[in-house]
């Protein structure tokens, strides 16, 4: 949609497309091998893999900011409140519909965005009239991610996701120029929320790595995105129906 021109995106409104997915990302470090705007280029990369499915949706430019206070020790990272990125939601969604978009896909590649639209999802819901479906549920990303490695034949175990193997393996598929080659091996045990989000990820891994970057290829990277943009696709129909039926 961002190389869209406008004639271009009434174009397609008028031709029945109808849906438009709005990812959400991040600028936060990824270690010293992945760039700052990882979770957007992931974030993004499924949103294009599930419009392509759905086959009636425009993905819009990202979200490229999200809540990382846990990573602000480190220079290059941006952290938005709460309350900024829901008033960004409202504002998207209230845009898309004021150009007759009928539905609106919430798609967010980001941890930091899953307990925000949670809590702001029934507000978005009750303040528009078009449709509007959130993919939620941060562990169940992060099962999704670790089937995928999984099925890529990698046997690395990821309790908490963040610069590991499977970011790493996306990002190797999706522009692998902007992975440097040296992989790292960060923290690989248990991670406590209280002392990851009082005293940042530093206090577990001074790169910033959360997981084994090593085992992450571009083979696996695909197998990963292939499997997370099916299964969202899966849930976002389920969701469609049941608006639908309502």
């Amino acid at each position: 949609m961002a190389e869209l021109t406008w004639p271009e995106v009434e174009g397609a409104l008028e031709d029945g497309i109808d849906t438009v997915i709005l990812p959400l990302g991040a600028t936060e470090q990824h270690g010293p091998h992945l760039p700052l705007e990882t979770d957007t280029r992931i974030a993004t990369a499924i949103a294009k893999r599930v419009a392509h499915r759905l086959g009636d949706a425009l993905v819009s430019p990202a979200v490229p900011v999200g809540p990382s206070e846990e990573h602000t020790g480190f220079p290059g990272t941006v952290s938005i409140s709460p309350d900024t990125l829901t008033s960004l939601l409202r504002d998207h969604v209230s845009s898309f519909e004021a150009q007759g978009f009928e539905r609106v896909v919430i798609l967010p590649g980001h941890g930091g965005c899953f307990p925000v639209i949670d809590a702001a999802y029934p507000e978005l819901t009750r303040t528009t009239e078009i449709d509007v479906v959130a993919v939620t549920g941060l562990q169940r990303f992060m099962n999704l991610l670790q089937e995928g490695l999984a099925a890529a034949g990698i046997d690395v175990d990821e309790p908490v996701v963040h610069a590991g193997a499977s970011e790493t393996a996306m990002l190797l598929a999706i522009e692998p120029s902007l992975v440097v080659d040296d992989l790292p091996e960060g923290h690989t045990g248990t991670v406590s929320a209280a002392a990851l989000f009082t005293r940042g990820v530093e206090v577990y891994d001074k790169n910033g790595v959360l997981g084994d970057a090593r085992p992450a290829t571009a083979a696996a990277g695909e197998t990963i995105l292939e499997h997370v943009a099916e299964a969202h696709t899966s849930y976002i129909r389920d969701e469609f129906r049941e608006l639908d039926i309502r």
